[in-house]
């Protein structure tokens, strides 16, 4: 009921805290049915399935990594065998009359140009002195027995000799097993920093390593192996080593097998996955699912809106699993003894305090609603200006205007045409007003005054609607075919809320109100 301005509720025969309880379970059972659910038993095999591949991944993973570095070692050794097979098979004379004859020209040249230095002069010069090697019938025996090593392992990417400085730390190409562009005759290279040990000990020559070739992009396992000679000139801290000899194994089916092989184990690992999975959803759904799928079917078969319905759907139940579920099940027996003693009060209860709460929104919406215009009043415009303010005390951006609209000579239409026609000229302005700002909530402040809350659309629009409305009252007030109260003239003064200079609505408000008198008093001025 209401009680001057205040709103009291009438209390509600509510029942006790026990039965709201009961209400709400038996609410959740009604949605429940309507609710889509995830079964249990997918639930099941995706846990399974998502550790199966985590395991398999982890499997796949230590697999490739294990298989990985057991091919690199065993192509290591296949470029170690056969680095020291060639170099203990070459023809030592042959090998030692080329090399004393590259070294030569490496050793005369003062200048030992690098890849570095290719295209200059000095390379160039340098270069063409090994043209007399090309022609060594030594050169050519030598470099056909390279080809045929290369040629008798499928492998093998390349067969060569090299020279080696080792004060200066270069290698000199001696005979590669075909004419390369990329490692051509006489070319010095600088020794990689994990071949320096060789300096000091020239007798464990190039250990095997893997490398990626730039030109080709090759994975190679490679190795030199020292080429001894008795009648070598080349100067040794370890015997007499002539030069050494290198092999290049390509490593390009190592990548084919292993991927192979992990598409193996990938396609074993699903299996098992699989299989995994289904005996899994067996076994969850023998001692799980199906006493759960009983309690579920109990629950989901209750009508919470049929209150003459005596329950007894769990007392019909037999859940013999001898563990929680069997306790639950006993548990809801009790629960809808409970249920079928207070469901009837529950309803009642329900129906009572719906209705209560009917009675209140009526009362709330009449609270707040201008009884002549049928717009907002002052209080819901007081709600709104506390809403506002909690906003601008927080910092929060907002975006809003106000126009304050007053009606012009109300006074002296009640006064000579009487009260009713005031309340129509009120009630036109309204109209009027409501129709310009469609989209903004409008509010009757006071007996002639009405407040425009602009938001959003009407906001980005303000100087144009307002425009409108001058406009549109600048016509009616000067429409002779009118009756007073419908001649209507009315003030306007519009401002927009400025973040960071406006502390509360009421500063805004301040600024509208002094516009629009501002303004009344200009349209006072002309009607004199």
């Amino acid at each position: 009921m209401i009680v001057g301005s205040q709103l009291h509720y009438i209390p509600s025969p509510t029942p006790d805290v026990a039965l709201r309880d009961i209400g709400f379970f038996l609410r959740k059972m009604e949605a429940a049915k309507k609710r889509h659910l995830f079964p249990i038993r997918v639930k099941t095999a995706l846990i399974v399935v998502i550790f199966g591949m985590i395991l398999a991944e982890i499997a796949m993973v230590y697999f490739s990594l294990v298989t990985s570095s057991t091919n690199r070692e065993n192509y290591k050794n296949t470029s170690t065998k056969l680095a020291y097979t060639v170099a203990l098979s070459i023809d030592k004379e042959k090998a030692q009359a080329i090399t004393d004859k590259v070294s030569g020209f490496y050793n005369d040249d003062p200048t030992k140009p690098g890849r570095d230095q290719q295209g200059t002069p000095e390379y160039e010069t340098y270069m063409a002195k090994f043209e007399t090697v090309r022609a060594m019938q030594e050169y050519k025996d030598i470099q056909a027995y390279l080809h045929a090593v290369k040629l008798a392992n499928n492998e093998t990417d390349g067969v060569y000799l090299g020279y080696v400085d080792l004060a200066s730390k270069h290698a000199i190409y001696v005979c590669y097993d075909e004419e390369n562009e990329d490692f051509p005759l006489g070319i010095i290279d600088d020794l990689y920093e994990e071949d320096y040990p060789m300096v000091e000990a020239p007798e464990i020559g190039f250990v095997a390593s893997i490398y990626t070739d730039e030109a080709t992009g090759l994975m190679l396992a490679t190795t030199g192996a020292p080429v001894y000679g008795p009648n070598g000139k080349i100067p040794s801290k370890s015997g007499n080593i002539i030069c050494y000899a290198f092999v290049d194994i390509r490593m390009d089916a190592v990548r084919a097998l292993q991927a192979e092989r992990i598409v193996r184990l990938f396609i074993y690992l699903m299996s098992t996955v699989v299989l995994l999975s289904i005996i899994g959803i067996i076994v969850i759904n023998v001692i799980i699912i199906r006493p759960v799928k009983a309690l579920q079917k109990a629950a989901m078969s209750y009508d919470v809106n049929n209150p003459d319905q005596t329950h007894e759907i769990f007392k019909k139940l037999d859940v013999k699993v001898h563990d929680e579920f069997q306790n639950l099940a006993e548990a809801m027996k009790t629960m809808e003894n409970d249920v079928n003693l207070k469901i009837h009060e529950l309803m009642q209860a329900n129906d009572a305090l719906a209705a209560s709460q009917l009675v209140a929104g009526k009362m709330a919406e009449l609270a707040n609603k201008d009884a002549l215009t049928g717009v907002r009043n002052k209080i819901a415009f007081d709600n709104v200006v506390k809403s506002l303010n909690e906003k601008i005390s927080k910092g929060e951006e907002i975006e809003f205007g106000l126009a304050m609209i007053d009606l012009n000579y109300l006074k002296d239409i009640n006064d000579n045409y009487g009260h009713d026609s005031g309340d129509r000229a009120l009630v036109k302005l309204c109209n009027l007003i409501c129709a310009i700002f469609a989209h903004s909530p409008v509010y009757r402040v006071g007996g002639d005054e009405f407040i425009v809350l602009f938001k959003n659309r009407d906001y980005n629009e303000a100087k144009q609607l307002v425009a409108e409305f001058e406009d549109k009252i600048a016509k009616l007030s000067k429409d002779k075919d009118l009756s007073p109260e419908e001649q209507v003239s009315a003030a306007i003064g519009y401002t927009a809320y400025i973040e960071g200079k406006d502390t509360s609505v009421d500063d805004v408000f301040k600024r509208a109100d002094q516009l629009m008198y501002v303004n009344k008093r200009k349209m006072k001025k002309k009607t004199r």
